[in-house]
């Protein structure tokens, strides 16, 4: 051996844990001790957890860290310096060192659940699915482990699948959890139950009422039911619990602008940017400041501030324009939608009983979710919104195709291999689940004769949406391009590829879309009927009458407008 040559390898890990490398994320498992000589630590270990129970932390880390050395794999010991590391914020370090306790043979439920947990906090949800899956495995009725997962499916937009585990998760506990049937309420929110989501919050307030979030979050349910007093109280009552809590404020403004107090509202904002001086206000903070300031007639104002807004999210947020997504879906419609290739695609039949969907169509901030409301007046048209199942189904067809028999292929050229073999029943199949999903949720009843589809994937995925329901209407709404580009930058959301962030960027979202839409309408028949968003605005009888005449519904469109304004139940 060379005189140079260290013994050991003195490097600490990247992660943070304060372990060697080689004892940590760098640990050669072939060289790790038996287990069954771990009992020789425990004295050691006993130190360790007396000095963790009386805060004398540092000297609980000292002793964790010999143990670890010694044992990397001793799992008390890997436990105690995974809630220093956390209790420190030290994030990166604690997420390592519980994937390596929950890597341990036993398997440990509550090692899952706490990475899973880890990463939720930190807004991971779609990363935190696979411990939570893990743990759902190792303990299927535990309701800690149900109600996790109901949250990290509701964050990721799988609604119905958060509400089930939240369901299961009540039907599991011992007692009821307040806490439990408040998310179980923010989830009927995110599905437009909102009648079932106040009765849950009642629920909820009955046996816990000090939580200011529940309380925001049930503020937001009553001003989606457009009861805004009610939804006023339940604002002063949680700002009165979290006085400093940012997002308590910024619904008290959105509220006062859905009542068309600009001047109130922006004195709200301009209070709480007093307040964190001289911290910067939020992008959804500066978004809603500029919303007032343009309904005050301050359009140089209005725009200043819907400007910062957007330079936070590039700047301070990190989110710069990746143009490569968008280019990626332009380039798969348009190799997949030639009429050629799409030609023998089978074509389902209509479902007997079922409502028919009628897809609106427009890139973000067309005027989609106004023709909805327009429409929805009508008995018997109901509105998915923007849940609609579609691009769920997108990502099932891959797995689908392939589970009858056929190719192994993404979406769309998926869609391609439904023209041969038992492949032929994917589309119909897929039809039934994209109505059962709605019927599922409380979207579509037995009285629905329509359900109205605005999807924010629509403009990508209308080729599909046409596979599935040949005979369905396809409204789109037009809109100017420099309105729609003006108005997505009004707002604070990013969008594909971070898109939001720049006017220019936003144009090219929207060309792309445009093409996307061409491409189809120029390959495929679409039952399809151009409408534009200044007609509605100018004269909402005249348009809302020539929409109903498409879809060969009887009704006076004057009448309808003038009824009060139908909200979901």
């Amino acid at each position: 051996m060379s005189a140079t040559m260290p013994l050991f390898d003195k490097t600490s890990c990247p992660c943070f844990s304060g372990l060697r490398r080689v004892r940590c994320c760098g640990l050669d498992p072939a060289g790790l001790p038996d287990p069954a000589n771990h009992a020789v630590l425990d004295p050691l270990m006993e130190k360790a957890r007396t000095a963790r129970t009386e805060g004398r932390n540092r000297e609980a880390e000292r002793h964790v860290l010999q143990i670890l050395d010694l044992a990397p794999h001793h799992r008390d010991a890997l436990r105690l310096l995974f809630e220093l590391r956390r209790a420190e914020g030290r994030l990166a370090a604690a997420e390592a060192l519980i994937k390596r306790i929950a890597s341990l043979d036993p398997p440990a439920v509550l090692a899952h659940v706490q990475h899973a947990q880890l990463l939720v906090n930190q807004g991971r949800h779609a990363e935190a699915e696979t411990p939570a899956r893990l743990a759902l495995q190792l303990a299927p009725r535990d309701p800690t482990v149900n109600h996790l997962l109901g949250i990290i499916f509701t964050e990721t937009g799988k609604l119905q699948a958060g509400e089930r585990h939240y369901r299961m998760a009540l039907g599991f506990a011992d007692q009821r959890d307040p806490a439990l049937i408040g998310n179980l309420a923010w989830n009927m929110k995110q599905q437009g139950r909102l009648d079932e989501a106040a009765s849950l919050y009642e629920a909820a307030f009955a046996l816990k009422r000090d939580n200011p979030r529940g309380l925001a979050g049930y503020a937001q349910v009553q001003a989606a039911r457009l009861r805004l007093d009610e939804a006023e109280a339940l604002l002063a009552e949680a700002a009165a619990l979290a006085p400093a809590d940012r997002m308590i404020a910024l619904l008290g403004v959105l509220v006062r602008l859905h009542r068309d107090d600009p001047a109130d509202a922006l004195a709200r904002i301009e209070a709480v940017a007093a307040s964190i001086a001289p911290q910067s206000l939020v992008a959804t903070e500066f978004a809603a400041k500029g919303q007032a300031l343009e309904r005050l007639g301050r359009f140089d104002d209005a725009f200043a501030a819907y400007q910062a807004a957007r330079t936070f999210q590039r700047e301070r947020a990190g989110r710069q324009f990746d143009p490569a997504p968008i280019e990626a879906r332009l380039a798969q419609v348009k190799t997949t939608f030639i009429s050629d290739r799409l030609s023998a695609l089978p074509r389902p039949a209509p479902i007997a009983g079922a409502p028919a969907p009628v897809f609106l169509l427009g890139t973000p901030r067309s005027g989609t979710s106004l023709l909805e409301q327009m429409l929805i007046q009508m008995p018997g048209i109901d509105p998915a919104d923007t849940r609609g199942p579609l691009p769920d189904l997108a990502r099932l067809l891959p797995a689908l195709i392939a589970g009858l028999g056929g190719p192994e292929k993404k979406f769309p050229e998926a869609l391609v291999e439904t023209t041969a073999g038992e492949q032929r029943d994917a589309l119909p199949m897929l039809a039934q689940r994209y109505l059962a999903t709605l019927r599922g949720s409380a979207t579509i009843g037995a009285d629905s004769r329509f359900v109205t589809d605005r999807g924010a994937e629509l403009p990508w995925l209308i080729g599909f949406a046409a596979a599935l329901f040949p005979d369905a209407p396809v409204i789109h709404v037009l809109r100017h391009p420099l309105d729609v580009v003006l108005s997505g930058f009004a707002q604070d959301k990013l969008y594909e590829g971070n898109a939001g962030v720049t006017l220019a960027s936003l144009a090219r979202l929207y060309d792309a879309q445009m093409q996307a839409i061409a491409q189809v309408r120029g390959q495929t028949t679409l039952r399809y009927l151009p409408i534009r968003y200044e007609d509605m605005v100018r004269d909402p009888a005249a348009a809302l009458g020539q929409v109903l005449d498409f879809l060969a519904v009887a009704a006076d469109p004057a009448t309808l407008l003038a009824a009060p304004e139908r909200i979901a139940a």
